[in-house]
C-alpha cells in the first residue's frame, strides 16, 4: 500500500471512529458492513461524514459498489481527482 493510500485509510478510520464513537482499526480488505457491523443508518452517517471530510459528493451508485475499505479509498481518490 502506498503512503498516500495508507494516509487515506487512516483518515477514513478517523471519520469512522467519530461516527461510531469508538476506536476502529481498518485493513484494506476489511468488509465495511460485515466486519464493522454497520447498519444502514450508520452507513449513511459514515457516507455523509466522509463527504464532509473530503469535500466530495459520493453518488449512491458508487456507494453500492463499495464493499471493502480499499474500494472506498479508491472511490474517494477517484472523486477527489475528478473535482
Amino acid at each position: 500500500m502506498s503512503e498516500a493510500r495508507a494516509a487515506l485509510v487512516a483518515d477514513i478510520a478517523d471519520v469512522l471512529e467519530t461516527v461510531l464513537n469508538k476506536r476502529v482499526e481498518l485493513t484494506s480488505d476489511m468488509n465495511i458492513v460485515n466486519d464493522l457491523g454497520l447498519d444502514s443508518i450508520a452507513v449513511m452517517n459514515f457516507c455523509m461524514a466522509l463527504e464532509d471530510k473530503f469535500d466530495i459528493s459520493i453518488p449512491l451508485h458508487d456507494m453500492a459498489s463499495v464493499v471493502t475499505v480499499d474500494d472506498l479509498a479508491k472511490t474517494i481518490e477517484t472523486l477527489r481527482s475528478d473535482a
